[in-house]
Order: structure tokens, then sequence, then C-alpha cells
């Protein structure tokens, strides 16, 4: 369930993916060899159900579809989030992001795809693998900073 949250902002989406990802480890538990990593096994079947999931939106295509905004903005440099916020505060925030962002960005982080892993399972060009990535980064770093600055006052 952690991680259908993690990538689904509704309770019923993140209820479907539990689901049908419980479905899949049972029908499939004849794959699982002994001796091998139980979770680890079960955990990539929930994220291959995510990524399945949101190939079947017909619209996803239209949610990737940023060569305009990257010429609009460009590329900002890389920097890395603060790692102080807890992570019941980090899943809050990346909720505040855009679908498509969301979802790159937790495969990126949470999931540690390498940005090709990604490019190829969502069937998306690198270059905007990148640009989601680094927009997910400058949202969370605005949203981490505003919120640091309300703890403060």
């Amino acid at each position: 369930m952690s991680a259908a949250v993690q990538y689904k902002n509704n309770r019923e989406d993140q209820m479907h993916i539990v689901n049908t990802s419980f479905l899949k480890i049972v029908t499939g538990i004849h794959h699982y060899k002994i001796g091998t990593a139980y979770f680890s096994w079960a955990k990539k079947i929930v994220s291959n159900t995510i990524i399945d999931d949101f190939r079947k939106n017909k619209n996803y295509k239209a949610l990737f579809e940023v060569d305009s905004i990257i010429e609009d903005h460009g590329m900002e440099d890389e920097s890395e989030i603060d790692n102080d916020i807890d992570k019941e505060a980090l899943q809050k925030i990346l909720d505040t992001l855009p679908p498509a962002t969301k979802l790159v960005f937790s495969l990126f982080a949470l999931e540690e795809y390498s940005t090709k892993e990604i490019s190829k399972d969502l069937d998306i060009s690198y270059e905007t693998v990148k640009w989601h990535i680094k927009e997910a980064r400058k949202r969370l770093r605005k949203l981490v900073h505003r919120s640091k600055k309300i703890v403060e006052q």
C-alpha cells in the first residue's frame, strides 16, 4: 500500500493498484524463486503494476508533452533537496506534483530506477524524463523552503 500511496493521490486508485498487485502476486507465486527476497520480488510486481496502470491511461502521452515547456523555461541547475523532512511531509509534498512528474520522480528518487529505465518503461524520451525530474526537484525545493520558513516563524 505504501508504494501505491507514493504514486496515486486518490484512495480508490491506490486500492486498485494494491488489489491488482496482490492478484498478480498470488497468481504468479510459482515464478517466485526460493532464496530470493520475497519483499523485493513483491515490491517489483507493485512497481510494474503502477507502470502498467499508468500506460493504460489513454491520455498518458499528453502528460509527457513537455517540449514547449522545456523551450520556454529551459533546464535549470540541479541541486538536492534537504534530507531533513520526514516521510509523511515528503509524501504530502509529492502529492502536489502533476501525475506524470510525480510518477517519474518517484520512480527515480524512491524506487531508484535509472533515467534510462524510466524512459524505456514509460516509453518516453530520455530528455523528457530528465525534465520531469528537474521540474519535480524545482517544485519540491520551493515547497520545502516555504515550509521551513513557516516552521521558523
